[in-house]
């Protein structure tokens, strides 16, 4: 259990249930394809360089070719990037919230409130099927209109038994949602609306 991870955010009557960091191979490979294509890219744009070098004048070919390999500067840096915030990455979820740990530079708490949660898949790509490991969706949903729009997601990516945080994680919301939906104080002693067989 990774509280020591979280103890700048929890709150003191917070209860930490879970936590864990994803595998940091899966973490890596988020930048693989991006990696990818900047190499390719980058092997183009030398070979390009080599063979234009000698013709082309230093003072213009130096900032093009720059600019031009920019795919290959992205590519690398986001590697690098991600080798370097591995350390801060952590996922948990306590008895009020999940919260995602991360940063470069810095550390940042991302927080979804258990209430709030609606929707939770699980996905397992072929890798993390090889390792027991899989990835959680927690809200996903898409802002901005038209060509504009992007899907938003709060991932919980490379981690271990993820059917069963996956259970968990649902019987925890929809326990809370009822809680403060149907007060105790509210609730009939007799139900007939719950867990009603519904017929076709």
């Amino acid at each position: 259990m990774y509280e020591r991870e979280f103890y700048d955010v929890l709150t003191n009557n917070e209860r930490m249930i879970w936590s864990d960091r994803p595998n940091r191979t899966i973490h890596l490979l988020k930048g693989l394809p991006m990696f990818i294509i900047g190499m390719i890219w980058g092997a183009i744009d030398i070979g390009i360089l080599v063979a234009i070098g000698r013709e082309a004048p230093l003072f213009f070919l130096g900032p093009f070719m720059l600019l031009h390999m920019m795919p290959f500067w992205i590519g690398t840096g986001n590697m690098i990037r991600l080798f370097l915030n591995y350390e801060n990455v952590y996922f948990a979820y306590t008895d009020k919230r999940v919260i995602i740990r991360s940063g470069l530079w810095g550390i940042d708490y991302k927080s979804i409130s258990l209430d709030s949660i609606t929707d939770i898949e699980v996905n397992v790509n072929p890798l993390e099927n090889t390792r027991g490991l899989g990835t959680l969706i927690i809200n996903d949903n898409y802002i901005g209109h038209g060509d504009n729009r992007r899907r938003v997601m709060n991932k919980l990516y490379g981690i271990s038994n993820p059917y069963e945080i996956y259970k968990n994680l649902k019987k925890i919301s929809l326990d809370l949602r009822s809680d403060i939906n149907y007060p105790n104080e509210l609730r009939p002693e007799n139900n007939p609306g719950y867990n009603t067989k519904y017929k076709g």
